[in-house]
């Protein structure tokens, strides 16, 4: 086993650090400023809506079902073999995804680019559990790179929107290839980490890698889906995405099981046995669920219901982003006084209680109070998400650090999915039972039907109708859809401040000195 271990922090260390910043900035980037970019790909490739889909969520559900055999292989092959591998892989996807010409041309690069972000986390993780041994500064370190993912997806909109004022759609995934090349350059900087020289590894376990691919996948699509035609009102069945969740559901199972028996196994499950790592993997996965969904029915509202253009709206959703950065910075000083496990139950109870709060700022319907909360939220599940992240990773010895980041990146992606699938159907449900119960009489219901897919379809709806009707029925829309935010935003709430308790009790006598890094 090939691991250059630094016996201090040295300036190589920090300046590797930022090296690393950059691939995890360049994802979260690509992230937001897809959405952008939706508009002008759907005119110049003309997609239809399910390609449409595909290039939207393509990458995420590869990245996360990947992810764990990523970890795996970084192990094998050394975690800086394996970013290199990654990094160059993306920048070059993202050049050839920027001259696509047709929507499959576009749909395969989108895939290949999630592949090989599933190789970023993991091998940015293990570089530095090896080149931060002490535990405070790989605390601080830990709290940098989940900032810089914050911070890309921050620039993701107004980046954008400034090269999609200039230029084409495909600058969007251009901006990957400078990041791609400045950490290459940067490569003398990191140390050597992981892969075996002896050739006492075993063979790769491929069906344990087709399995964990395949259940992920098959669980967050069908998750995703359910979510896409609750919040459109689409009468199609539900029951093929229903399938699929269980499909997952099987096939994960199976995958434990296998993992249970093979010599090599993908995902060390004794990592289970750290209550550390469980509480901290659980509270992440249910504070996504909770929280994942209501920063886009937050940027819906701002532009439907106040009326902001998207510009503006996304001028306004720079306060929470940032308000998410300095929150994860917050436990590089908030350890030197407190427990992990009383920042992230209080940072979970702050969380919560903004949320409250913003059911009443909704209510109230005032811009400047609604940002307010949305930072106060944002601000809170900083802390929770890097100490969370931060715990995780050190409950793992260090030859299961990629194994253990996997697993952060899986319960992200998992809890997402799940959040958008029930705050965007409960939004959804909530909307459509409030616009019919409000709308006037004077309101035709063939119009009122349309308007019940969505807000966006309201408005579109009310200009083609006349006199007082077209007003009643905008006025009922945003009414409606002000309430289905609120419901969001309660459940939010009701997730958050349980969560916040057990978070309390549970990691208590937690200290991140005292985890066996060496185990």
């Amino acid at each position: 086993m090939v691991t250059e271990i630094p016996r201090t922090t040295t300036w190589r260390a920090w300046l590797g650090l930022a090296v690393l910043t950059l691939p995890l900035l360049m994802s979260a980037t690509d992230m937001t400023v897809l959405f952008l970019a939706q508009p002008s790909i759907a005119a110049d490739l003309a997609p239809s809506s399910t390609q449409l889909l595909w290039i939207l969520h393509v990458a995420s559900f590869l990245q996360v079902g990947t992810v764990l055999t990523m970890g795996w292989l970084g192990s094998r092959i050394g975690y800086r073999r394996l970013l290199v591998i990654g990094v160059s892989v993306y920048g070059t996807a993202s050049l050839v995804a920027a001259l696509a010409w047709d929507p499959v041309m576009l749909i395969a690069t989108r895939a290949l680019m999630g592949v090989a972000a599933a190789s970023l986390l993991p091998s940015a993780t293990s570089l530095l559990r090896v080149m931060f041994p002490d535990p405070r500064r790989f605390s601080v370190a830990i709290a940098v790179i989940m900032s810089s993912f914050s911070a890309g997806m921050a620039l993701g909109p107004p980046l954008g929107g400034v090269l999609l004022e200039y230029f084409w759609w495909g600058a969007v995934f251009l901006i990957n290839v400078p990041f791609a090349v400045v950490l290459l350059l940067g490569l003398p900087l990191l140390p050597r980490v992981g892969g075996d020289t002896t050739g006492a590894v075993g063979r790769p376990d491929l069906f344990g890698a087709l399995l964990s691919v395949a259940a992920v996948v098959t669980v967050i699509f069908g998750f995703q889906e359910i979510a896409d035609h609750r919040a459109s009102a689409s009468e199609a069945p539900l029951w093929p995405y229903a399938l699929s969740i269980a499909v997952g559901v099987a096939l994960g199972t199976a995958f434990v099981r296998r993992q249970l028996r093979v010599p090599e196994p993908l995902l060390d499950l004794r990592l289970f046995a750290a209550p550390a790592f469980t509480v901290s993997l659980a509270a992440m996965l249910l504070m996504l669920i909770g929280a994942g969904g209501v920063e886009m029915l937050l940027s819906q509202y701002l532009q439907s219901v106040q009326g902001l253009s998207p510009g503006q709206a996304g001028l306004l959703l720079i306060a929470p982003a940032l308000g998410s950065i300095i929150g994860g910075m917050l436990p590089t000083l908030l350890n030197r006084w407190m427990r992990p496990g009383s920042v992230m139950g209080c940072a979970l109870l702050s969380a919560g209680a903004g949320a409250a709060a913003m059911v009443l700022a909704l209510r109230g319907g005032d811009t400047v109070h609604v940002i307010v909360c949305a930072v106060v939220v944002a601000l809170a599940l900083g802390p929770m998400f890097t100490l969370g992240y931060n715990l995780v990773i050190a409950s793992a010895p260090v030859r299961g650090t990629g194994s253990a980041a996997a697993m952060g990146d899986v319960a992200g992606g998992l809890g997402t999915a799940l959040g958008l699938a029930l705050l965007g159907s409960l939004a959804a449900v909530v909307y459509r039972q409030r616009l019919a119960d409000g709308a006037s009489a004077d309101v035709p219901p063939e119009a009122l039907g349309r308007a019940g897919e969505s807000i966006g379809g309201a408005t579109a709806v009310a200009d083609s109708l006349t006199g007082t009707a077209a007003a009643e029925l905008l006025e009922a829309a945003r009414s409606a859809f002000s309430a289905a935010v609120q419901a969001g935003y309660g459940v939010t709430a009701l997730i958050l401040l349980p969560l916040g308790v057990v978070v309390l009790w549970t990691l208590r006598h937690v200290r991140l000195d005292e985890l066996d890094s060496d185990a």
